[in-house]
């Protein structure tokens, strides 16, 4: 292959890569918060409540274990307790991403809130600054 070839090639796939870890970025608006509480969830069409265990939140959203993959785009009912907050933390938030965990029957699921409860996002933002020894902003 020849060397102008060769750089142009190379030129290319460094800029697809950056436009890819930028595109990353903006999905990660919001800074994120391990933290393991106890959730309670229903599909709208549904009555029956199912529990889990958040993973991590967000001012923008919650993610936590289910049991099968769910709908990308579906709407639930959720309540979590967070860790020293009075208040639950309630609403209802749109399914944005799904991943079957690695050598596990349980799908991770990413959800963005569409509309809190009694906790507003400002006291997300803050619940997060008074934990931020694990967070992280990937």
């Amino acid at each position: 292959m020849q060397g102008a070839k060769k750089e142009v090639i190379v030129a290319d796939l460094f800029n697809r890569v950056a436009d890819m870890e930028n595109a990353w970025e903006e999905r990660r608006r919001f800074r994120r918060l391990k933290v393991n509480c106890p959730v309670e969830y229903r599909f709208f069409n549904g009555n029956r409540y199912s529990q889990s265990i958040t993973c991590d939140i967000s001012e923008g959203g919650v993610s936590f274990l289910v049991d099968g993959p769910i709908d990308i785009g579906s709407h639930i009912y959720f309540h979590a307790r967070l860790k020293n907050k009075p208040q639950e933390l309630y609403g209802i938030a749109r399914v944005q991403w799904s991943a079957q965990e690695p050598y596990s029957e349980k799908y991770k699921v990413g959800l963005e809130f569409v509309e809190t409860g009694s906790i507003l996002r400002p006291d997300i933002s803050s619940f997060i600054q008074e934990n931020k020894l694990p967070c992280y902003s990937s």
